[in-house]
């Protein structure tokens, strides 16, 4: 009788596997290593790929098919639909972070945004940003109220986004955990910024970038590290438009006092920021004894404590053809060790001449300044002089 053997033939997949496996013990290998590592470090390692990539990783082997779908979701998506697909088909694992670009009209983001934010997968969501340049004004989505107990970070770059402060504190908005807070292009009202910054007990990092809505900004925090500002380029909002006072009053953790973006009429004070060590761009035009630097376009320092000693990054916009200002300037910050000079932004509008105290011991460039980087730098006279001053001093 023949006698006959059944043999399962193999995918290509499993093939190529295990010719690789052969290749690696003929080579001397010991094989894949990383595939050995516990679900939990596997799941960490695909979380913080793109969520592109975290899905690609199901073709590796048959080890890593079933980790994409329990892994915690790293999301980028481009449209509400494709992250309402990814989302519905990951139920085994959370989603850590979801950044969403809204392209569609303002009428039917509520909806759209209700639908995808109530999925099950976002419950204990830690990242949230969302994109969005509408064509009208529209409020913020209630639903981003149900993240507020675990979010550690928030960024909202949505031109025309209302927050309502009826709606606000109807919502609750209190980021107990949020370490790092973003506003771009939203309308909010002094009182709900300072309400839902208070509620930010852990805030690390502030940005806020051409908002509208309010006109002074008071910063009291004793976990702030970094601060970024600018002023707004849009529409006011019902009469109220950012002048750009700042106030920093108690920020002992402070750490980088930064321009983000175009700035309008800002005046700076700062009462309580005793190791600031990042400060600009300021646009020097002259100084005040009595209150310190000011007269600054950009950013304009109204007020120091006294002279600020920590600070070791100090970026300039400066008057090449009016050393004496810039000089003066040092005095007020006389550890700096790294300077950057944008040029040629002012003129000597007084039409002064260009008079160096060349005798005046300056701490700054005497003992502490190691870098100096010039922006638009023309090679005119008197920015030749600037750089003739400064490497004569350091």
């Amino acid at each position: 009788m023949a006698e006959f053997t059944i043999s399962k033939r193999r995918r290509p997949l499993e093939e190529e596997e295990e010719q690789a496996r052969r290749q690696q013990q003929q080579q001397g290998g010991v094989g894949d290593l990383i595939s050995r590592l516990p679900d939990d470090i596997l799941h960490a390692i695909i979380t913080l790929l793109p969520s592109g990539d975290g899905a690609r990783t199901q073709i590796l082997s048959h080890r890593w098919r079933p980790l994409w779908l329990a892994a915690p979701l790293n999301l980028d998506a481009k449209t509400f639909a494709a992250a309402h697909a990814i989302l519905a088909s990951h139920r085994d694992g959370p989603c850590r972070r979801l950044s969403l670009t809204w392209s569609g009209c303002s009428e039917t983001f509520p909806m759209a945004a209700d639908e995808v934010l109530r999925q099950p997968s976002l419950d204990g969501l830690e990242e949230l940003e969302l994109y969005y340049l509408p064509a009208t004004f529209f409020g913020m989505p209630p639903i981003v109220s149900r993240f507020s107990p675990t979010l550690r970070v928030l960024s909202l770059c949505c031109r025309r986004l209302e927050f309502h402060a009826a709606a606000v504190d109807a919502a609750g908005l209190s980021f107990p955990h949020l370490e790092q807070l973003t506003l771009k292009g939203v309308v909010i009202r002094e009182s709900t910024l300072h309400g839902i910054l208070s509620g930010c007990r852990a805030l690390q990092s502030l940005v806020l970038h051409c908002n509208t809505g309010y006109s002074h900004l008071r910063i009291s925090s004793r976990t702030l590290r970094s601060l970024g500002i600018s002023g707004a380029d849009d529409q006011p909002f019902q009469g109220h438009q950012f002048k750009g006072q700042v106030v920093i009053e108690d920020a002992p953790m402070l750490e980088r006092l930064f321009q983000d973006g175009p700035v309008y009429h800002q005046n700076i004070h700062v009462i309580h920021a005793p190791i600031l060590k990042m400060l600009g761009y300021l646009q020097v035009d002259g100084i005040s004894d009595e209150f310190g630097p000011q007269n600054l376009t950009l950013m304009k320092l109204v007020s120091l404590p006294k002279a600020m000693r920590t600070v070791k990054i100090l970026a300039l916009a400066v008057a090449p053809d009016n050393l004496d200002v810039v000089i003066d300037f040092f005095t007020w910050f006389p550890c700096v060790e790294k300077l950057y000079m944008a040029l040629g932004y002012l003129q000597n509008v007084q039409g002064k001449a260009n008079c160096v105290k060349p005798f005046v011991p300056l701490e700054c460039l005497d003992e502490h300044l190691k870098i100096l980087e010039l922006k638009d730098y023309r090679g005119v006279m008197s920015e030749v002089n600037l750089v003739g001053f400064f490497s004569l001093k350091c």
